[in-house]
């Protein structure tokens, strides 16, 4: 067995999603928003199950990405992204220039976008807090922040 999250590009309806379970013959569970399933699927190996879901889904709900609940062994996910076929072909023959399969180009690819994502988070978050502490002392805003924390738990 294995666990899938399907990333959907929309949210879906209970109609839409209850048509969804009975064509593709998967138990989905839905997040609370209803942009994200979560399903269970029997197959020889991963890459099969995600096959197994595209086939039974694909035209049943709006599908972005499907990905791994849990990591193998080599400690990394599996996603699955459906792309035009011009597109398969830029990623293998930019793949070919850097000497790299497709897959492990684009899992670099993917690697470099988020850590471009978490340092512009970073980066932006430094700049908000230079701003703060123009205006306040760092224990106003550190007993600020401490208020905002707590109300949230």
């Amino acid at each position: 067995m294995y666990a899938v999250e399907i990333t959907l590009t929309r949210a879906v309806g209970t109609v839409e999603l209850r048509t969804a379970r009975q064509e593709g013959r998967l138990p989905l569970a839905a997040s609370g928003d209803r942009k994200r399933l979560a399903v269970l699927v029997s197959a020889q190996n991963e890459p099969r199950a995600m096959k197994k879901i595209w086939r039974r889904l694909q035209h049943a709900l709006p599908i972005d990405v499907l990905c791994s609940m849990f990591p193998g062994p080599d400690g990394k996910y599996l996603m699955s992204i459906p792309m035009a076929d011009e597109v398969w072909e830029r990623v293998c023959g930019q793949a070919v220039v850097a000497g790299k399969t497709p897959e492990d180009f684009l899992s670099a690819a993917v690697a470099q976008a988020l850590a471009r994502d978490w340092s512009d988070r970073r980066a932006r978050l430094d700049r908000s807090l230079d701003v703060l502490l123009r205006a306040y002392t760092p224990e106003e805003v550190t007993e600020a922040a401490a208020r905002r924390i707590d109300r949230r738990s």
